[in-house]
């Protein structure tokens, strides 16, 4: 099967996502927080799954060249930003963010602001680009 630019960018950022998962995944006890670790480590695990769905699944979405482009990016960037945020929850026990998953932990506030942010962030990004794909998908289906 060949396979599209943009679908290959997918399936090596999701492959590489996944990846970092599952290594985070033998350190989690070392982490000031393995609750928020065990998130981060299940986050980029699933996370590496969806991009490399998404980019199997690519060219069955009908979208224009800058919707697609803002939908990739923010899909990728939106998931590896969210780990990062979760990862770094983990290492520094930061909690605002994620109460439950941090309970009994905290941080400096501004590495709380910081990584709440990046949280918050992340997440508007992701939601924003897998609504792109799904009205693509859509699309494709109407046309």
């Amino acid at each position: 099967m060949a396979f599209t630019t943009a679908q290959r960018a997918f399936l090596q950022a999701g492959a590489l996502l996944f990846l970092l998962g599952l290594a985070q995944g033998a350190f989690i006890q070392a982490f000031a927080n393995p609750r928020m670790a065990l998130s981060a480590h299940l986050t980029a695990v699933q996370s590496g799954m969806a991009l490399m769905i998404a980019g199997i699944a690519w060219s069955a979405a009908a979208l224009n060249a800058i919707p697609a482009r803002i939908a990739r990016l923010s899909i990728v960037i939106g998931m590896y930003g969210l780990w990062i945020g979760l990862t770094m929850a983990a290492a520094t026990g930061a909690s605002r963010g994620l109460p439950m998953a941090g309970a009994g932990h905290g941080a400096a506030a501004a590495t709380e602001a910081l990584v709440s942010s990046l949280i918050l962030a992340s997440s508007a990004l992701m939601t924003i680009g897998w609504a792109l794909f799904v009205i693509g998908l859509i699309r494709r289906e109407s046309a």
